[in-house]
């Protein structure tokens, strides 16, 4: 039995808090990963994530989730994404350390790999609609130069068909980050590929000039001025970025390109050109999985803990985890050795049982 514990946060947002967690069993190896952990009723936007992740699994450009876990933690019913973890943060701290003094030729390395990630995405009828820094994470490279960036929190995402939700009275429609917005997200609230491209058009200017694209405005009603109106490609910068940046951040939607006809723009191509034969194979997807040996591991009380009452008491005595053991929950329609899709293994815990019950923990792992 593997023993995983979340040692602490990486981060949090709307639909979600992200923990480093370490698996110390045997005590002379230790594995880490990402879990995204959230509760009742925000799970379910997190269990929608899951399943786009395991829709888009095999993409070296996107982060992978190695399955789900479910369990009662602090007295709560918890539920987990397990994640690979990103050890060198997110774009966010990679632009930091440049300062607005990345070489174009980085830019263009690490653009190619977004634009990788943004094309599988749209093949696969889905819009990412929340591309900004924080949610592309940073994998070091050995040679330690050029790293591997991977598109992560499908929190926003949705699919291209899928109806709009206008809100009544509300001023900006946009579903992502108002300053990462397209002027039809925000003005419409439309949200189709040509959004996401949009987006990365803001990053690329981030990071070659270190600061974000519309860094002077003062509030939102500004901002969006700026974006509806504004030209926001940077003067000192070469005409061939320059083209390309006008071919992501054009006001119309339907005149920007699209991720696969920006793949083969001379400012993307002319730089891979430059560079080893074997660059496009440097990020290997690994087939091992730390949770399981399966493609997808659907787990149970992976991270449960007791409730606060019951630990250090005379009357309970303190259980460890591989004391903790229940029954293989049942699942209709399934088979011992099926492998289940994700989200067709959890039911929430009984509120009504007794507190004996409370304290149990099962692990099942899906072949």
């Amino acid at each position: 039995m593997d023993f995983w514990r979340k040692v602490h946060v990486l981060g949090a947002g709307t639909y979600g808090t992200v923990h480093l967690a370490a698996k110390f069993d045997p005590p002379l190896s230790v594995s880490t990963a990402a879990v995204k952990s959230a509760t009742f009723p925000r799970w379910t936007s997190l269990k929608k994530e899951g399943e786009i992740l395991f829709q888009l699994r095999g993409c070296r450009e996107i982060v992978h989730c190695f399955g789900e876990d479910t369990s009662f933690e602090n007295n709560r019913d918890v539920y987990n994404l397990l994640l690979e973890y990103a050890a060198g943060g997110s774009l966010v701290n990679l632009i930091e350390k440049y300062g607005g003094n990345m070489p174009e030729s980085m830019v263009a390395c690490y653009c190619y790999m977004l634009l990788k990630g943004l094309s599988r995405v749209h093949e696969e009828g889905l819009v990412h609609c929340d591309i900004k820094p924080e949610n592309i994470l940073v994998f070091p490279s050995q040679d330690g130069t050029i790293h591997n960036l991977k598109i992560a929190d499908f929190g926003q995402a949705k699919k291209i068909e899928e109806k709009e939700i206008l809100i009544a009275g509300r001023s900006f429609q946009n579903r992502g980050t108002l300053l990462y917005s397209s002027p039809e997200s925000i003005a419409l609230g439309l949200h189709k590929p040509p959004t996401d491209i949009w987006s990365l058009g803001c990053i690329i200017v981030e990071m070659i000039t270190g600061k974000p694209i519309w860094s002077t405005c003062r509030s939102n009603i500004e901002l969006f001025q700026q974006i509806a109106l504004d030209n926001p490609i940077p003067e000192n910068i070469s005409d061939i970025a320059k083209d390309f940046l006008d071919k992501c951040l054009a006001k119309k939607h339907k005149e920007r390109w699209t991720a696969d006809m920006l793949l083969n723009h001379p400012f993307i191509v002319k730089t891979l050109t430059a560079l080893p034969p074997n660059f496009d194979n440097r990020v290997l997807l690994s087939l091992k999985n730390p949770f399981g040996t399966s493609m997808w591991a659907s787990t149970l009380h992976m991270f449960t803990t007791l409730p606060e009452h019951e630990k250090h008491t005379d009357s309970v005595p303190i259980l460890y985890p591989h004391q903790l053991c229940a029954p293989r929950k049942k699942v209709p329609g399934s088979v011992r050795g099926h492998r289940l899709l994700p989200h067709q293994l959890y039911q929430p815990r009984q509120k009504n049982l007794p507190l004996n019950n409370a304290i149990r923990s099962s692990e099942q792992r899906v072949a």
